[in-house]
Order: C-alpha cells, then structure tokens, then sequence
C-alpha cells in the first residue's frame, strides 16, 4: 500500500489534466474601434501572437487604417499558431481600407447586416492605391466604392457567415475545420423541445491599454477638430481670466489630444492653419468688443477647417454635424463665457453699469487705445482717444459705456464721484 501510493497521487494528478486537455480553449476577443493607427496596429499584433486560445476573432469597426504599417499585422495573421477569424459589426461597422484587406487574409470572415465593406485601396487613408491580395477574386466594386452587407446577399465572397452579433458568429464557426484545426463553440441543447445551439467556450475581450485609449479619443477626424479648438479657445480664455486655473490645465490637455490626433491622422495642414485663424479673428472681435465681420468670417473659416481637416476620404472624414456642434459651441462661448469672464475680473457684481456714466476713477494703465481703469474699486477695460494723453494714475471719467468696455476722458473742472 505504501508502494502504491505515489502511484495513485500520479493517476490523480493526471486526471484534471486529460480532463483539461479536452475542454476547448477560450475565445479571445480584440476589440479596438475607430480608424487604426500604429499603436491598435500594436496591440492586434500582440494580441494574434500571444493569445492563449483556442481561436483570436478579431472585432472590425474600422473605417481604415489611419497611419502605421499593416504589414507586421498581416504577417502576425498569416503565421499565427492559433486560427485567426473577423466580425465586421454590429449594424452600421465600417472596415474600410487595409482593415477591409485584413478581411481577405483571416482565415474566415463575418459581418453584421448593415456593415460596410469596401474601398480597399489604398490600404493606410491617403496614401497611394496600392495591390490588394494577390489573386482575390473582387466581383463586386469594393475598390472604388464600398457594399452594404446584407442576409441574403449580394455580400463578398470573403464574407462567409453574416451573423447580427458577435455571440451567434462564434458559435457559427463551431464544426469549421480551420488549419485542420476543428473548432469548438457551440453545443446544442434541448430548450422547451427544441435544439438550440449555444455557445459553449469561455470568451474574454481584450482592448487596449487605458493610456493608448486615452490617446485614441482624438483619432476620428472631428475629434481632433473640437480638441484644438477647445484648447485655443480655452487658452484665449485663460488670457483674460485671472490666473492659470482648470481651464488652463483643460486646454492644455486638450492641445494635447489635439497633438496626437495631427500626428497620426492623415492631416490636411492648410485646414489647420485656417482653423486657428478663425479663432484669432474671434478673439480679434471679442477684443474690440465687436463680434461682427470678422466673427463672420472666423465662422466660415472654422467650418472650412472642420470639414477639411483631412485627406483621408473616401475611407473616412469628419462627421459633418459634429463640426456644426463644434462651431456653434465656439461662437456661444465668445458670446457668453469669454464674456462673463472678462467682466468677472474687471468689474464687482455691486457696480451696474447703467450707472457709470459721469463716474470719476483713476486710470492704472496707459491708453493705446485701450487700458484699464479703476472706478469705485472695480477694474475695467476702458477706452481713451490718444490725444486725451491719459496715462496711469491720471483721473478720468466714464464718459459712455459699450458692453463690458468703457470709454472715458479727462475730467470736466466740476466732475466728481457722484453718489
């Protein structure tokens, strides 16, 4: 008996093991939207070749490939030790471009209803067309143009099972002999006499790191657009603001954004430029005091830079409404926060301005033609005819008050402060 027990401590411990070894490995998940670039390239690669799975399916809703190398995922694809699948969804998914040839190179393909598939070329959003897969059988007009799937076709060859979510398209895959590989999904079980087939593996999903997604809410087109007008907008805010304070700390994170999203989305660089001159001519206006003409035109070149941000149609563009959001939110907030900010810092809640016509004060500033004066212990931006030769600790007068600026001049003899 002393003899037979190690024996034993062996059957038992090899038994979890054969057990094990026929229960099906996991699905792994990768799920990564909006336009790739060289990061969500990274992390597919990674995830093909680490994965410890039965099989990687990998979540297409990827208006193309925005800057990077696809080839390192390519090769990943096509070397994988494990099968490696794609599901374009749910209803309304995109895979444009070099995502749409990543579909031609896994070993099978799906769709939602509703996904769109098409212009393959050029692989990475403006660039060059270049030669999809060599030998792929396209009938229909998937390089120019793009085809909606549908459940009963016509669909891509490529696309092999069209399933609404992702669950059925897994358990759709059981049965398949992938690499010679027979994969397990799906078992069928009786349910109110009826068989049903259910998914019968553990599936996990995987997305990118939190720091790579934090950088990644600036890849679409329009995102990128509202985070450098945010940031401007917020710095030219902080200007008349009283000291640095979150909104600095808000603008400068959202140049940030704005940063990453120019440097890897195929950039229209005039549209840029455009763009930040609209907001000068804002902030020009708001200056003055005046939001007119050049409001006007600042609004138009802002559109213009919304909408040509970048180069990268036909796979993907800005949304057209996000852009008017974005150039109604800027307009409304040189109208109403750039306002009451200034007049914030440069008045007291107690002074209304009614009231401050005829008020005497004393000038802190030179006038070229604009300064700042003090009238009842209130600071004002104030406005002065360089020949009036006021200068700082000169007293003045409130001679007319325009929004938050007032005009003034040097006192009449009788002037004084009036009750």
């Amino acid at each position: 008996m002393f003899f037979a027990a190690p024996f034993v401590g062996l059957l038992a411990d090899g038994a979890p093991s054969a057990a094990q070894a026929d229960t099906p490995g996991p699905v792994v998940v990768a799920d990564v939207r909006g336009p790739l670039d060289q990061r969500a390239l990274d992390f597919l690669v990674d995830t093909v070749r680490t994965a410890d799975a039965q099989i990687v399916v990998i979540k297409v809703d990827n208006p193309g490939i925005a800057s990077g190398d696809p080839s390192e995922l390519f090769a990943a694809v096509a070397d994988s030790a494990v099968p490696v699948v794609a599901w374009v969804g749910p209803s309304g998914a995109e895979a444009y471009g070099g995502v749409a040839e990543l579909l031609l190179r896994v070993d099978v393909a799906g769709a939602a209803p509703g996904a769109e598939v098409g212009y393959l070329t050029p692989t990475v959003a403006g660039g060059e067309g270049v030669d999809v897969v060599a030998g792929a059988d396209l009938t229909l007009p998937l390089f120019d143009d793009a085809v909606t799937i549908t459940p009963n076709g016509p669909n891509p060859e490529f696309i092999e099972i069209v399933s609404p979510t992702i669950g059925q398209f897994i358990v759709a895959l059981d049965g398949a002999l992938v690499r010679g590989v027979a994969v397990e999904t799906g078992e069928t079980v009786i349910e109110g006499g009826v068989e049903v087939v259910t998914s019968s593996v553990n599936v996990r999903f995987v997305k990118p790191d939190l720091f790579t997604r934090f950088l990644r809410l600036s890849i679409r087109p329009e995102a990128t657009f509202f985070f450098l007008v945010a940031g401007l907008a917020l710095a030219a805010f902080e200007f008349y603001a009283a000291g640095a304070g979150v909104a600095a700390a808000v603008g400068a994170l959202s140049l940030f954004l704005a940063g990453y999203g120019m440097a890897t989305l195929p950039v229209n660089w005039l549209a840029i430029a455009v763009t930040v001159a609209g907001l000068i001519l804002y902030t020009w206006d708001f200056q003055r005091n005046e939001l007119g003409l050049r409001s006007i035109v600042g609004t138009g070149l802002l559109l213009y830079g919304g909408f040509a941000i970048t180069n990268a149609a036909p796979q993907f563009g800005p949304r057209w409404w996000a852009v008017l959001l974005v150039v109604t939110g800027v307009a409304l907030f040189y109208l109403f926060a750039m306002t009451s900010v200034v007049r914030s810092r440069f008045s007291t809640p107690t002074i209304g301005r009614e009231y401050l016509v005829g008020r005497v004060g004393v000038a802190e500033t030179g006038f070229d033609p604009e300064g700042v004066v003090t009238v009842d212990g209130a600071r004002w931006r104030a406005r002065s005819h360089r020949a009036a030769g006021l200068g700082p600790g000169d007293s003045v007068e409130v001679v007319e008050v325009k929004g938050i600026v007032l005009e003034v001049g040097p006192p009449a003899p009788e002037s004084g402060v009036r009750d």
